[in-house]
């Protein structure tokens, strides 16, 4: 497994998506998980899980407004019997602790039906800088893991949905195959890491907005 294996696999770039009126917090302080950004607002995390709305929190001088958790409030009964070890709301919080990337192309597709709704930015970041920097750190996914309704809804999900990079590709796309739940190799849906990204290592990874 090589950086420009991951690289290839996302299309060469990974996409971060946020409402336009993030960017001046994240110039500042960079990504955060949503749970790091309630702490810094002096907020207990477990108070912002599934939440219905898209919260918005004050943060110094600064504001951050959160995704809401609707994916998973729509879906709670099949959230119930999907997943595995965990509750919806221990669900819930354990999204809050990671940052989220797509793979090039579905993180455009996905940016230009969120802004019909809010105005966002899109991230571009370089993959092969990436995985250079948090290899340790990325944990590749085949599903949007917090969405629980339409195809979400039949997907069973636990800790071994994430699979370290570090395992290498092929651990991944063979993974539920080897549990029964497909016959065939999986393909990146989902990126994240359990960790902030400083706005100086957010600009070296290319860091511009594409949309």
């Amino acid at each position: 497994m090589t950086v420009e294996a991951f690289a290839k696999a996302v299309g060469g770039a990974l996409i971060h998506i946020t409402a336009a009126s993030n960017l001046p917090l994240i110039q500042e302080y960079g990504l955060r998980p949503a749970a790091r950004l309630a702490q810094l607002a002096g907020i207990d995390p477990h108070s912002i899980i599934l939440r219905k709305d898209r919260e918005c929190l004050s943060i110094l001088d600064r504001t951050a407004t959160l995704n809401h958790q609707l994916p998973i409030r729509h879906g709670l009964n099949a959230a119930r019997k999907m997943l595995d070890g965990y509750t919806p709301e221990e669900w819930a919080k354990q999204l809050d602790e990671r940052v989220f990337f797509w793979p090039k192309s579905q993180g455009l597709d996905f940016a230009k039906s969120v802004k019909a709704d809010l105005p966002i930015h899109a991230f571009e970041l370089d993959a092969k800088l990436f995985a250079d920097l948090f290899w340790a750190d990325i944990d590749l996914c085949p599903i949007n893991s917090g969405n629980f309704t339409q195809g979400g809804a039949n997907a069973p999900r636990g800790d071994w949905i994430y699979t370290p990079l570090s395992d290498g590709l092929e651990v991944f796309r063979s993974k539920r195959i080897k549990r029964g739940l497909k016959k065939w190799r999986d393909s990146i849906k989902e990126i994240s890491v359990k960790r902030s990204i400083d706005p100086q290592t957010l600009v070296h990874l290319g860091g511009q907005t594409t949309l």
